[in-house]
């Protein structure tokens, strides 16, 4: 039995998204517990930075005689600015000083060395989305449970960021206008066919909290994972748009909240990069997408390598023995019905359930 993949594009079920800390921290949510998106649940301190100084050179002295022109010692807290070192020179008419350059900790002064810790921030992790908290990971975080629409993608540039949908109709075959973006589009979850390179900088100036795209050019990979919000991909590299079922979905719930998850895809717990809308349902038994699904007759399937890449139709008839196809491999094939009624012949392989 053939177990292909599959894509969840789903316009109602229920969710349960998993929010958790960088690193370990403290939770101040609980079990049962009803949350919005911007609700913070869980706080970490991230690390501060270290900075060595060399006083020897900073007051032009050997390092020997450095330590006696110290002023901040060891378990000293500092504010910005504050004087570590100095020492007066011209008869006492000039002076050269070290100054601390954020808030902080003098650790430790030795061989006209000063190394010194600035105070790290405090992370706040948010709900990302509005549910229920139904698990606490102690120390690291919390599991959302929702229900809402589900749009998954290909890929993801590995961040995560909450906002209001901004659906932008163009040209299914052309990147996003740059004029498209303007000042509606700060802070608002974009959603496109495709993109360029202008188009990204724009939005990362607009500050935009997440772009939702078909398709892009394989050549921004390294641009992309630098941007300060998600990217997210439904269809894969290239010029392709966005397949009609996931901007539907999406331009059907223009102007609501959503939750972008662009982490990249994780076989071994199953998760995929994408984008999840909470709305109301008048009944708490929905259904939970499921994977591992057989493929069956009448299943909407899409197709992910050529000549068919990005076919999107129903199955039809799967023969119980492998076919011959036009490149000479044998394989074991479905036939799919498009939407506009022809029938193409892919091989299992090649198919992935689209529900």
């Amino acid at each position: 039995m053939y177990l292909p993949t599959s894509t969840h594009i789903l316009p109602l079920v229920n969710i349960r998204c998993e929010r958790s800390l960088p690193h370990a921290g403290y939770v101040i949510t609980h079990e049962g517990a009803r949350v919005d998106a911007d609700d913070v649940v869980a706080k970490t301190e991230a690390g501060g930075r270290h900075y060595i100084f060399d006083l020897a050179r900073r007051l032009q002295v050997s390092p020997a005689q450095a330590d006696k022109y110290v002023r901040a010692k060891p378990g000293m807290a500092l504010e910005q600015g504050d004087t570590l070192a100095v020492r007066r020179t011209l008869l006492g008419l000039s002076r050269l000083s070290v100054r601390s350059p954020a808030k902080g900790t003098v650790i430790e002064v030795g061989n006209g060395r000063l190394l010194y810790e600035a105070a790290g921030s405090v992370f706040e992790l948010r709900a990302g989305l509005s549910g229920v908290v139904v698990d606490v990971i102690p120390e690291h975080g919390v599991t959302i449970e929702a229900t809402g629409a589900v749009v998954q993608g290909v890929w993801g540039s590995g961040r995560q960021d909450f906002g209001l949908i901004k659906v932008v109709e163009t040209d299914a075959h052309a990147p996003i206008p740059v004029e498209a973006l303007d000042s509606s589009a700060r802070g608002a979850i974009v959603v496109g066919h495709q993109a360029d390179v202008a188009l990204l900088r724009k939005a990362e100036l607009n500050k935009v909290r997440g772009l939702i795209l078909g398709s892009m050019p394989a050549a921004l990979l390294s641009m992309m994972r630098m941007l300060s919000f998600p990217v997210l991909i439904t269809e894969g590299f290239g010029r392709r748009p966005m397949s009609e079922l996931a901007w539907g979905l999406l331009a059907g719930n223009n102007g609501r909240e959503a939750f972008v998850d662009a982490r990249p895809t994780d076989r071994w717990n199953g998760r995929r990069p994408e984008v999840i809308i909470p709305l109301p349902s008048a009944s708490s038994a929905m259904p939970v997408p499921a994977s591992g699904q057989p493929l069956k007759n009448g299943q909407r399937v899409r197709v992910l390598r050529a000549p068919f890449l990005g076919a999107v139709g129903k199955v039809k008839y799967m023969p119980p023995r492998a076919q011959y196809l036009p490149s000479g491999v044998l394989a074991l094939v479905a036939q799919v019905e498009q939407g506009d009624h022809t029938t193409i012949t892919a091989p299992l392989a090649n198919l992935e359930i689209l529900d």
